[in-house]
Formats: C-alpha cells, sequence, structure tokens
C-alpha cells in the first residue's frame, strides 16, 4: 500500500474521535516502513488534528 493510502486511511479512522490506536496503525502499514515514511505519517496526523494513543 501506498504511503499516501495510509495516510488517507489513517486519517479517516482517526477523525471521528481524534485519535487513531498503534494497533490500528499497524493494521494499516506494512511490515516495513521507511522511517521517513513514519515521520511523514506522524506529521499528517498531527496536521489533521489527530492523536496516537496506546490500545484500550
Amino acid at each position: 500500500m501506498a504511503l499516501q493510502d495510509i495516510i488517507r486511511q489513517a486519517i479517516e479512522l482517526g477523525r471521528p474521535t481524534g485519535f487513531i490506536t498503534f494497533d490500528q496503525l499497524s493494521e494499516l502499514c506494512p511490515i516495513e516502513v521507511e522511517p521517513e515514511d513514519i515521520e511523514a505519517l506522524m506529521a499528517a496526523l498531527r496536521n489533521a488534528g489527530i492523536d496516537l494513543v496506546e490500545s484500550e
């Protein structure tokens, strides 16, 4: 899955609650993710006002 698709899906998941869990994010990401992709994903979530939280 392309990084932009992962970002879009993560934002869609987190938008209703204002957060996404590590587990949800792990399900979206392929096993091998480059560090710069993680940084871009985290920046996109911050810009969308979505927090990354521990699973409940």
